[in-house]
């Protein structure tokens, strides 16, 4: 591993970015924040690792990937008391890792909601952001796991891929760190006091508005309808024959288009 998170910092100096931790490897970024919460002033730390070695993601799905073969990232957010605008922080997590891997390779992500970076329909990151209240506020964690040097044999399924297959080549993590990092901070300054345009940006890189989707809640219970908006919380609104339906990415099981 190449990453250094002093030198990183230093480059980043000009975020929102305090501290940044580089470990070889842990069982999850996300956990090891949420677990010191209770008792750290967390917000501006951000904790990262090219081994995770019990990745999860939404519903306690695992997220696994081989030693080396992926940069997880897991950033501290403090967010108040008010939680009515926490949906958004896992599209925006996604809207940093497009611009980061635009930055670095030139390929152009898009976004399926709630938490998938897409690239040629193939699933290159997986976000999840979580919320802990702490004596002095709440803090939301945002990880993200992006699929750096894995080989098609290592992918956890076939609707996943990797950097190293989409480019054919190794991509530096300190570059794909730092870009992410810089752009997450970014968009974080919009948050939550203009979610206007951090609504226009995410509908510029959906691959999700205006298609025909299958919506699966708890329950195994299906919805079809045409994905038509996310509103000012970060739910999905569907079309479902004239009638509005709106969900909550923890609401959801599934959510596949189907056009």
């Amino acid at each position: 591993m190449t990453l250094d998170g002093a030198a990183l910092l230093d480059t980043l100096a000009d975020t929102c970015w305090h501290t940044i931790e580089v470990v070889e490897s842990t069982g999850s970024t996300n956990a090891d924040l949420i677990a010191r919460a209770a008792t750290e002033e967390l917000g501006g730390t951000v904790r990262i690792t090219t081994d995770q070695t019990s990745g999860r993601g939404r519903h306690t799905r695992v997220w696994s990937a081989p030693a080396g073969g992926q940069l997880a990232m897991s950033s501290a957010v403090a967010v108040g008391a008010d939680p009515e605008h926490l949906g958004w922080l896992s599209l925006i997590a996604g809207l940093a890792v497009t611009r980061a891997v635009e930055a670095v390779v030139g390929e152009r992500p898009t976004l399926k909601w709630p938490n998938d970076v897409l690239i040629d329909d193939r699933k290159i990151a997986g976000i999840l952001s979580e919320y802990t209240h702490t004596p002095t506020g709440g803090v939301a964690v945002i990880g993200v796991g992006l699929n750096t040097v894995m080989t098609e044999e290592q992918l956890p399924v076939p609707t996943a891929t990797s950097l190293l297959i989409v480019t054919g080549d190794e991509v530096p993590p300190e570059d794909l760190a730092r870009q992410f990092l810089r752009a997450l901070s970014e968009l974080l300054t919009l948050w939550p006091t203009d979610i206007d345009q951090l609504a226009a940006m995410y509908r510029e890189r959906s691959d999700t508005l205006g298609r025909r989707v299958r919506l699966v809640l708890p329950g195994d219970k299906e919805l079809v309808g045409t994905a038509v908006g996310i509103d000012r919380t970060g739910r999905i609104v569907i079309d479902v024959d004239g009638r509005e339906v709106v969900a909550a990415a923890g609401d959801v099981t599934h959510l596949r288009p189907i056009d």
